[in-house]
């Protein structure tokens, strides 16, 4: 792939990412079901379907873009996230909730691992996989700087109600399905298009939980990254409803959430400088985690805003270098499937935090 393909093809990423998370609808979930009159129990319970659905299927959804495409899988994300908002805006009842976040969850799924997978092999192709932390710190920038100013306008999704917020993203969606048919699917997929689905399918399968057997340090990487991402996340979802408990103006939520999601833009410009060991950098990062995770229960806003900002700092700063690790250390073959098993660690972790932390946050 020619240098100007590959820049192309990451342009059309990081716009897929930005309109990908400007939503504000998905950015204020847990605002809009709060302020429609759903509980922070029922919050959690949301969220803990999110990630039994993301259980089920992240590694299949990882197969799916190492056998078929990985442009396929990112379009199969966008057509599930149409159908997240289409339930949720016209559909009543917290069931109805429920199947949203499912579609949601497959939402995630299909694009986890694809777009990295996708953007590392287009790079790879051109002999400049060297140039990988500068895309994946620019990816976790944008994410962060979309998710926060879709947050920041939180307040106009409620203003909005359920149903225009989830029309807009419906929009957006559609808009991203533009940008994703422009990508280019990677040498590795194309060349096994002669090779039967099902022999694809059973070489990605032994290929992959062959080369985890046999590489523990991979296994402890994705475990470490996983805690300290789920801490970051249960934090971020809550205090959109813990906050306004404090007495802050409702104007003023936006902002604050804002400026979390600044944490994380700073820990990703700071990892593309990071070189040193990653146990050590778990140790620290865990440690700004929980002393975020810590500032929830002073009922202070200020401290609170601090220690999102903190754990949104040690959560992406940690993530990056996990991520840089991980596809240095993995097979092109079965990258998006290695990569998925990643966020399904990740999601086995939220099953058992979510309801906890539903509760703990509710007292």
């Amino acid at each position: 792939m020619s240098k100007d393909k590959v820049l192309s093809q990451l342009r059309r990423l990081y716009t897929s990412n930005f309109i990908s998370n400007i939503s504000i609808a998905g950015a204020a979930w847990v605002l809009l079901l709060v302020s429609d009159g759903y509980s922070l129990i029922q919050v959690g319970l949301a969220e803990t379907v999110f990630h039994i659905v993301s259980l089920t299927c992240e590694i299949p959804s990882g197969v799916f873009a190492d056998v078929f495409g990985r442009k396929k899988s990112l379009i199969v994300s966008c057509l599930c996230s149409i159908m997240s908002a289409v339930v949720r805006g016209f559909l009543p009842g917290f069931g109805c909730v429920l199947v949203s976040i499912a579609f949601s969850a497959l939402s995630y799924n299909f694009a986890s691992g694809s777009d990295s997978a996708l953007a590392y092999d287009s790079l790879l192709e051109a002999d400049r996989a060297d140039k990988y932390d500068g895309y994946i710190s620019k990816q976790t920038i944008i994410y962060r700087i979309s998710n926060g100013i879709a947050t920041l306008l939180a307040g106009v999704a409620v203003i909005m109600g359920n149903r225009n917020a989830q029309i807009l993203s419906i929009g957006l969606s559609l808009i991203n399905l533009i940008v994703l048919a422009g990508l280019r699917e990677n040498a590795v997929i194309n060349e096994k298009k002669k090779i039967s689905v099902m022999q694809r399918i059973k070489d990605t399968y032994k290929g992959a939980f062959g080369f985890l057997r046999g590489n523990r340090k991979v296994a402890g990487l994705i475990f470490r990254n996983a805690i300290v991402g789920a801490i970051d996340v249960l934090l971020l979802f809550f205090l959109q409803a813990k906050l306004p408990m404090t007495g802050i103006p409702s104007w003023s939520l936006g902002p604050l959430l804002f400026i979390m999601s600044m944490g994380g833009v700073i820990g990703a410009r700071f990892a593309r400088k990071d070189r040193g060991s990653l146990r050590k950098l778990f140790v620290i990062c865990m440690v700004m985690a929980l002393a975020g995770l810590a500032t929830e229960f002073t009922g202070v806003w200020y401290l609170m805003t601090l220690g999102g900002f903190l754990t949104a700092f040690a959560d992406d700063l940690l993530q990056i270098r996990s991520d840089i690790a991980l596809n240095n250390m993995i097979p092109a073959e079965q990258r998006a499937t290695l990569i998925s098993v990643n966020s399904f660690c990740f999601s086995v972790i939220m099953i058992f935090m979510s309801p906890l932390a539903g509760w703990v946050f509710s007292l």
